[in-house]
């Protein structure tokens, strides 16, 4: 038996469904209006807890590697302090890292407190992070596959890497092609020498823009890159060793640019 079709019939469910979704969307504005502020403390405290947003500002001169710290470059560059152990929302002090950028290279710096500090490798493209260690994870596509990785630890070897996707690496590492990278290091404190109190580490290094040939990848003033800053710190023998970085991670895993922060490049104060 057909049912007869009337128009009254229409407006009436339309004027219900109207309701219903004019009631459902009050109800909601209401919940989230009344949601308990500890809600929004906390997801402000996981915000600040790392670096999502950097600035790579210009260097008018470039710095002088020797792990001081002490050119105006550094001075001028803005700071990227928040570090944390995402991934189980846990803020990791004691890191301050810089970086600048010229026609000729991007730079990096970083300070790091560290009571013990030890090394693992001293030739290229050793596993330095063996050992205490600062990293950098530059990709400049989101839609690309290719990203970077550069370290480099308290002995001054650096590790230098452009993956074609993510995994994949030579087998050994130091069979990778050479990228020209350049860090320098100097240590407040003594050097694999367990027992005694130090007070941390500071490093300096330099990546050529041709190091990133794999994408043909050198910025423009404006230019936005993902980016993570990551380290490790080794502590008493036989400890497991503290992992941070500055990017949102939902995983223990520095290679997870799903997650990592957006890094602008500022061009010269001319053009700022």
């Amino acid at each position: 038996m057909k049912t007869k079709y009337c128009p009254c019939q229409a407006l009436f469910l339309s004027g219900v469904v109207t309701t219903v979704v004019a009631v459902s969307f009050t109800a909601a504005t209401r919940a989230r209006q009344q949601e308990p502020a500890s809600h929004t403390k906390a997801g402000k405290v996981e915000d600040e807890m790392v670096t999502r947003q950097a600035v790579c500002r210009w260097a008018s001169k470039p710095p002088v590697l020797d792990g001081k710290l002490d050119d105006p470059c550094w001075k001028e560059a803005k700071v990227i302090d928040h570090f944390a152990a995402f991934w189980k929302k846990t803020p990791r002090a004691g890191t301050r890292a810089f970086l600048v950028w010229d026609d000729e290279a991007i730079y990096y710096a970083g300070t790091m407190t560290d009571t013990e500090v030890r090394a693992f490798g001293t030739q290229r493209n050793d596993t330095l992070w063996e050992g205490d260690v600062f990293e950098l994870f530059l990709k400049p596509s989101a839609e690309r596959p290719e990203y970077f990785e550069f370290q480099g630890n308290p002995h001054g070897a650096v590790f230098e890497m452009a993956f074609t996707w993510r995994g994949q690496h030579p087998e050994p590492y130091n069979k990778g092609p050479v990228l020209g990278t350049r860090a320098v290091a100097v240590v407040d404190g003594t050097l694999d020498h367990p027992g005694d109190k130090d007070k941390g580490w500071t490093i300096e290094g330099r990546i050529p823009w041709t190091a990133l040939d794999l994408t043909g990848a050198k910025p423009k003033p404006g230019d936005s890159w993902l980016f993570a800053i990551c380290r490790y710190d080794y502590g008493p023998q036989g400890t497991e060793p503290v992992q941070m970085s500055s990017a949102p991670l939902t995983q223990l895993s520095f290679h997870r640019y799903e997650d990592y922060g957006t890094l602008r490049f500022e061009g010269p104060r001319a053009e700022r």
